[in-house]
This record gives C-alpha cells, structure tokens and sequence, in this order.
C-alpha cells in the first residue's frame, strides 16, 4: 500500500514529448510495480519530470529570487509584484511562500530520485542501462539539492525513499553537505555518456559542469579550475558560432554546442515557459499569433543596461522601443527595458512557449575556468585568454593583460563579464555572492540589508513541522 501512495505522487504528471517522451502508466498493482525495464524508465521520467518543469511556480522560486535580488531586475505591476517586493527590498521573512514551494518542489524532486536509486538496480533488465539510470537519478537528487544549498544553505540529506511520519531529519553540516553533492556528482560523471541518449537527460559534461559550478560557489577554486578543465577535455562542447551573439537563444538554434545541460518546454500549458508574457510592455504587439501579456512587467535596471559596451552584440537581446497594438510607437525609458533574450515562440498560443531554458553552458564553463585561475594564480594570460574567447562572440575586442594589474582588478571585470552574458539566465544572485557584492550592491541601491540575508530563511512552515530543523542565522 505504501508503494501504491508513492505511485501517486508522479502518476499525474502529463507526458511530455519533446524532452522525454514520457510514458504515464494508467495502473500499478502489487504485481507490476517497479518489474520491468520500461517502469525503470518510467521512474526516471517522473524524476526528471520536476527537475525540467518550469511552470508558474519554478518561474518564481528560481528566476525571481535569482535575479530580482540584484542588480539586474526590478518587477512593477501585476499580482507577482506583491510577491516579488519584498525580495527586491529585503524585507523578506520565514514564511514568505516562495521558500515554501521552493523547500516542497527541490524535496519532492529529490524523492523521485531516491526512488529511482532504491527500485531500479532490483529490476531485472539491461545492466549498463540500469547502472546510467541510477547514474542520472544520482545527478538529479544533486541538482535537488544544489538548488537548496544555493537557497538556504545546507538542509537535511535524505538518501532513500522510505520515511515515516516520526522523521524528524536534522540539517546537514556545511562539509557533510559539500562532500555529499560532490561524491554524487564525481559518482554520476563516471559513468554518464558524453553523447545524451535523448535530449534533455543528463550526461557526463552536464554532471562535471555541475560539480564545476558547485566547487566554484564554494571558492573550492583548484578543483573548480580541475573539473572546468575536464569538461573543455571532453571536446563535445563550443561556443556557439554565429554572425550575432544573441542568434544562440533562438528558438531554430536550442540543440546547440554550447548547450551543456537545458531546461526542455513545450508551448503546452504546464510544459511551457511564461517568461515573455511577463517581459512584453504593455499592449506589446507580438509578431506572431495572439498571447498572452501579463500585468507584471519584468523592467531591466539602467545601470545594468547602460553598463554595456555599445558595440556589444548582446545588446540586441534588449527590447528599447516597439509598436503597440494601437499602432503608437513607444520609447523605454528609465529603467523600462526589456530583456527578450528568449525569443517569441511565433506559432504558440495563450502564455506558454517552447523556449528551451540553458541551466549549464559552455561559456559558463569558460569564465568560471577563468575565475579560478584569477583566485589561483591571478590574471594570467591563460585565464584573459579564455575570457576573451566569449567577448570575441559578442564582437568585442580583447583584453589587454597590462589592462588587470591584479587579481582584484581582474576578479571586478570577470564579475561584469559574467552579467553581460548570463542576464535573464538565473546566475545572478550566486555570482553577487560569490564576488562579496550582494549585500553591497543592495545597499547602494537603498537596501536596507544584511549580510545575513546571503541566505534565505528555512520556510517556516517546515520549522514548525520539524523541531530538528535550526533556523538560518539572522532570522527568527
């Protein structure tokens, strides 16, 4: 019975054609459950299933909190706004509900995950496939987990997908924590593919670019700069080669080489990403079929926009001026330009899109090398060198090394670099961080903040739940 209540928490989830081509099971019973190699894959469909889903509520828990935090974005307008305030003002507290789905989303999916890892190696079928779908699970419950630690720090490891009503799981410690998620990564890179079986699914670059990115937000930066040298190694990945720079996020482009690891969507409701509806001005004209435009409107900040360099190519991803649907043609102005670097899905309806959303690629890989070799060795040549590679794809010119004396000077520049490319891509908080300036910066925009606020606060509702759970410093 147990194993039936399980079932249902991913039976529901609808099939998904593009990314998995998900197979929904209309029954189970005592003797089917977890028996042959399709429910196997079946398990792992529904893994995957949270992991990829943006939806309403991953559209909020990563991109709001990623980059309305910082100096990128402000939102105005609509019911999201409410919501949104008081993460751009720092006013948040415990029981905000973003973190409660958050907490709820990442546990659940690392649940599916756990199931996968405990059912699947006692089905009998195909060893090789078995040992990379327990391999695919383990990158997946990483992920989970990545994701809360970037949130809220380390939280309580869960590693089977048994528990009772009495479990009451303490929160890890900083290096259990580290240790755990970089175990399971290593674990998953040795035997992951380099070429994915299906698009979408994880594979020994996605795994290692993962473990990159960890070691780099925990300024591990000699096994940062290791494992980015180990992916550049695999030499299944480049950057995207095109006359434009922003050509990379076009719809016709997503299987790309700078792709490591995405977010697949569909323009189906629910499999779709509604970033557009919320970036689009008001009566914005779209150039395709009728959709929707949401009251929230996501706004750049001046200072980030006006901080590029006019001949950047990147720039062409801004919407500065349009023609509404009344024919009148409008100017943005302060602090009202609009990030459109993922295109208008032309032939989709309604508020959902078939943008594929790049969670790891190539370019990150580059300058988080870069970044590594600074906090190493300082601004070497090799570490210039590869910073220059992305600028020259956005049609700037090199860097000089007399230019960066020192690491710091060089660590500031890599720290714009890394705005200039990764803007509306979820990156901004963690870099902010990272560099020491996210407290800083919210200050200077008339912030009242708190180094503190570097975390989240633990939902309170999960404290409530859990007695073993200890708050994040700061909060109460």
């Amino acid at each position: 019975m147990k194993k039936l209540l399980y079932l249902l928490l991913f039976i529901g989830v609808a099939a998904c054609d593009k990314p998995l081509e998900e197979e929904v099971f209309s029954s189970f019973g005592p003797n089917n459950f977890f028996k042959t190699a399709d429910d196997a894959e079946a398990l792992l469909n529904a893994a995957y299933a949270l992991e990829q889903k943006q939806g309403t509520d991953g559209f909020r828990n990563i991109f709001v909190m990623a980059e309305v935090t910082t100096d990128l974005l402000i939102i105005r307008e609509g019911g999201l706004r409410g919501l949104a305030q008081p993460l751009e003002d720092f006013t948040w507290n415990a029981s905000h509900e973003f973190f409660d789905v958050a907490w709820t989303r990442y546990y659940s999916a690392i649940y599916r995950a756990n199931l996968v890892i405990d059912n699947v190696p006692n089905i009998d079928f195909d060893e090789e496939r078995k040992k990379q779908i327990v391999a695919e699970a383990r990158f997946l419950r990483a992920s989970g987990y990545i994701y809360l630690y970037d949130l809220f720090g380390p939280t309580p490891i869960i590693t089977n997908s048994v528990s009772t009503s009495e479990d009451r799981p303490a929160r890890a410690s900083k290096e259990e924590f580290i240790k755990f998620v970089t175990d399971e990564l290593t674990a998953a890179s040795e035997v992951l593919p380099v070429a994915a079986k299906q698009y979408g699914r994880a594979t020994k670059g996605a795994a290692l670019a993962f473990l990159t990115k960890f070691y780099l937000n925990n300024k591990d930066w000699a096994k940062a700069n290791e494992t980015a040298q180990k992916v550049i190694a695999l030499n299944a990945y480049s950057l995207f080669d095109a006359p434009n720079r922003t050509d990379l996020f076009k719809l016709a482009n997503e299987k790309n080489s700078e792709f490591i690891y995405v977010r697949p969507h569909v323009a189906q409701p629910g499999l779709g990403t509604n970033y557009l509806p919320h970036a689009a001005p008001p009566n914005y004209k779209y150039k395709g079929v009728a959709k929707a435009n949401y009251a929230t409107q996501l706004k750049t900040l001046s200072s980030f926009y006006d901080s590029f360099d006019p001949k950047d190519q990147r720039l062409g991803a801004f919407l500065t001026e349009y023609d509404d649907l009344s024919g009148k043609h409008i100017v943005l102005g302060q602090d009202d330009k609009r990030s459109f670097k993922f295109e208008e899905d032309l032939p989709a309806t309604g508020a959902d899109m078939g943008n594929d959303f790049p969670v790891v690629r190539y370019a990150d890989i580059l300058l988080s090398k870069a970044e590594a070799i600074n906090e190493l060795s300082g601004p070497t040549q090799e570490a210039i060198a590869l910073v220059n590679q992305v600028r020259a794809k956005a049609g700037l010119p090199a860097l000089a090394a007399a230019s960066y004396a020192t690491k710091d000077a060089f660590r500031a520049h890599i720290l714009k670099e890394r705005g200039w490319e990764f803007f509306s891509e979820e990156l901004r908080r963690q870099d902010l961080i990272r560099h020491g300036k996210f407290i800083e910066l919210a200050k200077a925009r008339g912030k009242v903040a708190f180094d503190y606020q570097v975390l989240f606060p633990l939902p309170q509702s999960e404290i409530d739940r859990n007695p073993s759970l200890k708050q994040n410093e700061g909060y109460k």
